[in-house]
């Protein structure tokens, strides 16, 4: 009879660990808000003014490829800017070697190229604004 007490066993164990996944959580939305609670948004420069509007005051010419991305000065010599959802996504990608020769800086994997080191201490200013840790 052991065979049907360690199949019992290890069912009850499988249905436990079933439960877990069962608890759903949502994010809230505060009160009075129109827009939809998000678990995270992904550093869009197109929406960050400090940072597309910090590269332009400092003279860089700025193109917005995508909602993720940035060219600072002509391909391709001058930098790219390619952002991630979370800072810990731009550091997986420079650890597993997709982001070969890229600088993290917050969500941003900054792609130097050609730049010369007073235009990437220029823009790794930029790009810090409002990143904490």
């Amino acid at each position: 009879m052991r065979p049907k007490s360690a199949f019992s066993a290890i069912a009850v164990a499988a249905l436990a660990l079933a439960g877990c996944g069962a608890v759903k959580v949502h994010p809230t939305t505060p009160a009075g808000s129109a827009e939809l609670a998000s678990r995270g948004k992904v550093d869009a420069p197109v929406n960050m003014r400090n940072h597309v509007g910090c590269l332009r005051a400092a003279h860089l010419n700025v193109q917005v490829l995508s909602s993720t991305k940035l060219q600072i000065g002509p391909a391709p010599a001058g930098p790219t800017v390619v952002f991630t959802p979370t800072p810990g996504a731009a550091q997986a990608d420079q650890i597993n070697g997709s982001a070969q020769g890229a600088e993290v800086i917050g969500t941003a994997l900054v792609y130097p190229n050609q730049a010369s080191d007073s235009e990437m201490g220029t823009i790794g200013t930029c790009l810090a604004q409002g990143v904490q840790g």
